[in-house]
Order: structure tokens, then C-alpha cells, then sequence
């Protein structure tokens, strides 16, 4: 294994702490220039239009940032600044999912179908009317659960796999001691001279032998028409 260089862990770290303060820079200077008390106090739509960004853009990083500072930075900055472009149902119910998979808040706006956010809000909304919960504990409950299909599912999927790897195994190890023993019996007819009787008493057993692969060959290929009790009985 190659052993990577301490200038590139560290240069690692630096880029890291660096993307990370500039967020935060950005976010405290989009905030001291308009929502902070002590600031300028621009409107957010004429200082997006001046830096030519998307005032929602701009609206996010400000309230996120103070969001962030009211909290005492509980939250990592860049949860606050997704949570701060939600409505407040949306982001209640992308905390709860966060805190439960153990994810930035960020990704868990970017899914799509059942488990995007707009239709865990719906589910969230309607777990929270009927049975009196908030729409947080709902999507609390809602995210455990999910959590704990998937967990159950990845057990079986693994605990099949490990059984396909066993009948596997079984399987080749019947097969290699039948390919030996066969080989037994073909060095064993070399120049024996049988009588007629055993001759044919022989041939019956190779044809059932023969048969016996026949039917081996069919299951392995999933072959479902066939009716193995009877096959099996015929061969018997």
C-alpha cells in the first residue's frame, strides 16, 4: 500500500479549512450587509441584483448565518443555510430526517421520488394530523423506520448471498467427488472382460448416471417444468 505524503494530508487540510472559512465568510458578509441590525441593512433583492446573484441565494446565506449564530453554532453553517431557503414545515422535517440518517441537511434536498423531501412532508403532514404529532416527531418516526426496513433488508440480502455461497460450495464439492469417483471407475474397466449380464447391468447404471447429470443440468438452469419428485422416483 502507498503511503501518502504528509504535504499531501496536509495541503488536504488546509484546502478543507479554507473552503470551510469562505463559506463562512460569505455567509457572515451576505448577513452584516443586510439583515445584521448593526449593518448597512441593503434589501436583500438590491444587493443580490448589485452582485448579480439570485436574491433567494442571498436571502439563505444571510438568514442561515443567523440562524447559525443564534444558535451557537449547534448546527453545522452550511445545515443552517439550506435550512434558512425552506418554508418552515420543509425544514422541520429535513432536521428531523438529517438528525436521524446522520446526514447534512443538504442532502436530503437533492432526492427524488418516495424519499425526496416534498413527499416526506406530505407523509410527515399527514402522520402528524391523525395522530396528533408534530410534523418533526412525525418525520422523526417516519425516517426510523425507513432506517430500520433498509437495515433489515441488507440483512437478508447479505444472509442470502452468504447461503448462494455455501450451496455453491456444496454443489461443487458434490460434483468434484463424483467426477472423482467416475474417474475411479473408468481406470477400474480397463481390460476386465465382463460377461453380458454385467455389461448391461453396467450400462444401466451409466444411463441413469448420465440421466442424473441430465436433471442436475436442468435445475441449475432454473428450468421449472419439470416435476422432480418423478424424475427422481423414475431414477430410483
Amino acid at each position: 500500500m502507498n503511503t501518502i505524503p504528509q504535504t499531501v494530508i496536509d495541503a488536504d487540510h488546509r484546502l478543507d479549512g479554507v473552503a470551510e472559512r469562505s463559506t463562512e465568510e460569505l455567509a457572515r458578509h451576505r448577513w452584516h450587509q443586510t439583515l445584521d441590525p448593526d449593518g448597512p441593512q441593503h434589501s436583500v433583492n438590491a444587493y443580490a441584483k448589485a452582485v448579480g446573484r439570485d436574491h433567494a441565494t442571498i436571502r439563505k446565506y444571510a438568514k442561515g448565518y443567523a440562524e447559525w449564530v443564534v444558535m451557537s453554532h449547534h448546527n453545522p453553517l452550511t445545515d443552517c443555510i439550506a435550512l434558512a431557503a425552506m418554508s418552515a414545515e420543509k425544514a422541520e422535517v429535513a432536521a428531523a430526517v438529517a438528525e436521524v440518517e446522520g446526514r447534512p441537511v443538504e442532502s436530503i434536498t437533492h432526492r427524488r421520488g418516495d424519499d425526496s423531501l416534498a413527499n416526506v412532508t406530505e407523509q410527515a403532514r399527514d402522520r402528524a394530523t391523525r395522530t396528533g404529532t408534530s410534523i418533526a416527531d412525525a418525520a422523526r418516526d417516519i425516517t426510523e423506520r425507513k432506517v430500520k426496513a433498509r437495515a433489515a433488508d441488507a440483512t437478508r440480502e447479505t444472509q442470502a448471498r452468504q447461503q448462494h455461497t455455501l450451496r455453491y460450495i456444496a454443489i461443487e464439492g458434490h460434483l468434484a467427488a463424483a467426477k472423482r469417483r467416475l474417474t475411479d471407475a473408468l481406470n477400474d474397466a480397463e481390460d476386465v472382460g465382463f460377461n453380458e449380464d454385467e455389461m448391461e447391468l453396467l450400462r444401466d447404471t451409466i444411463a441413469q448416471v448420465r440421466a442424473l447429470l441430465n436433471l442436475i443440468d436442468l435445475r441449475l438452469a432454473g428450468n421449472p417444468d419439470v416435476d422432480w419428485d418423478a424424475e427422481l422416483a423414475r431414477l430410483s
